[in-house]
């Protein structure tokens, strides 16, 4: 009978009404603190309404007020957790009750004029403070009280990025999204399970046998780019990794004022060479990646190659989307490498070069087979065991073109997972090799030209 009527319920959209009998035995088998635990995923009672605010015991004031979207109304709940430091201080003429907020400020404050959170509020209430010490909570009373066209005051593009750099501040000190999320873990273990039998003694024990470089430049004085380091290094952090920031002397101050680990490499190739040597000399393989990269997958399917590029949709289509870590995407591919290597004879070609595949399609990728080993390796995220192959300091764009002939030429092959897929923001954001290239494109085409010769 209680079946049934739960299914009715659920039928009906209305949550499932337990008989007596069955209460008492819940009762009974969850015992007092079962009961409060129950109650509090079971959302607030099934009630009336009344619309007027109310004050609980701990002085937090709530609004009765009629809901249907139980997961936002958990949501305005959880409380909001402090920046590293604590709150900051308000001003001395706020009144009691109210904190800063950290948040983005709107655009069309007054000058003078404050943003808080009311700490009395048992949801997240903003509110706005008058140079005078008044509380206010919107915008057109805002506009009245201070006799002002709101519609004409924006911020400033300076003080829209002094608050982005504040955020991000925030953000990488707690090892956290620029948003404040915290980052989800990879499913290593389930891209682990792909690994041969005879690969799996050479895979990492974990981040510390690996020398992680991250590459960037001109990315700290924009808001896109700060939100893109966050993202870079709280997915390296997560994941067990402290990178190293090479950047550019130009770019110096504003990167190590977000907190991070950064280190003057000169423009990019330099700065590649500089990474290689620092992990070489600590006898370790360098990962460098990318400042803009937003996810890693690995696509779990079939692992021959599809006949034609109909084919390698389908086989792409039937594939499992597995999201990993950076970290577990380079001690997977250096476990490849370094298994491939061992296996070959003694002067046979032995791969020191490991990657990614380096488009989006994944049609284009299930037409190769699962690995690769005379393929271009892309720069954006790649893990070269120790080796004296270096870059071409001749080059500043297509460097990782060069760098894998270079491989190739010095070991005999090269290694690139054909189902390991990194998704990044190129040609649109600012900063990086971006700003090397020129809109005609003469730039490119010299650096063509340099590679055509050197590797005819």
């Amino acid at each position: 009978l209680h079946c049934r009527r739960v299914a009715r319920a659920k039928m009906a959209g209305q949550a499932p009404r337990a008989t007596k009998a069955m209460a008492k035995a819940v009762g009974r088998r969850l015992g007092k603190d079962g009961k409060a635990a129950a109650k509090r995923r079971a959302g607030p009672p099934k009630r009336k309404f009344t619309g007027k605010s109310t004050v609980t015991a701990d002085g937090v004031t709530a609004i009765d007020r009629k809901f249907t979207d139980l997961e936002a109304w958990r949501a305005r709940r959880k409380g909001e957790q402090p920046p590293p430091g604590g709150w900051p201080k308000p001003p001395k003429h706020w009144p009691p009750g109210v904190r800063v907020d950290i948040g983005r400020p709107v655009s069309w404050l007054p000058p003078g004029w404050g943003q808080g959170v009311k700490t009395t509020c048992v949801t997240r209430l903003q509110c706005y403070i008058s140079p005078e010490g008044g509380c206010y909570y919107h915008k057109h009373v805002v506009a009245q009280v201070s006799g002002q066209d709101l519609s004409k005051i924006q911020r400033s593009a300076a003080e829209s990025l002094a608050w982005a750099k504040k955020r991000a501040q925030i953000a990488i000190a707690e090892g956290k999204y620029f948003g404040r999320q915290v980052p989800k873990p990879g499913r290593d273990e389930r891209l682990f399970a792909t690994l041969e039998k005879h690969e799996r003694p050479f895979l990492p024990k974990s981040a510390d046998d690996l020398y992680f470089a991250v590459v960037s430049a001109r990315r700290a004085d924009d808001e896109a780019g700060l939100r893109n380091i966050c993202l870079v290094e709280a997915a390296l952090r997560c994941s067990g990794a402290t990178p190293v920031w090479y950047v550019d002397a130009a770019s110096f101050a504003s990167y190590k004022a977000l907190g991070l680990k950064a280190k003057i490499g000169g423009k990019l190739v330099p700065a590649r060479n500089m990474a290689l040597r620092d992990a070489a000399k600590l006898r370790k393989p360098c990962v460098q990646v990318s400042d803009d990269i937003q996810r890693w997958d690995y696509f779990v399917g079939d692992l021959s190659k599809a006949r034609d590029i109909f084919a390698g949709n389908d086989a792409a289509k039937n594939s499992q989307r597995v999201r990993i870590s950076p970290v577990g995407a380079a001690r997977y591919l250096l476990a490849k490498l370094r298994a491939t290597a061992h296996g070959a004879e003694r002067g046979a070609p032995a791969p020191r070069l490991a990657g990614v595949f380096p488009l989006g399609n994944l049609g284009q990728a299930f037409c190769n087979q699962s690995v690769s080993y005379d393929n271009f390796i892309l720069g954006d995220f790649f893990v070269a065991d120790v080796s004296p192959v270096r870059f071409d300091p001749r080059l500043v764009l297509k460097e990782d073109y060069d760098y894998t002939c270079s491989h190739l030429a010095k070991h005999g092959m090269v290694l690139r997972c054909n189902r390991m897929i990194i998704t990044a923001i190129h040609e649109r954001n600012a900063g990086g090799a971006c700003s090397v290239r020129d809109s005609s494109g003469n730039r490119e085409r010299q650096m063509i030209k340099v590679l055509q010769e050197k590797w005819p």
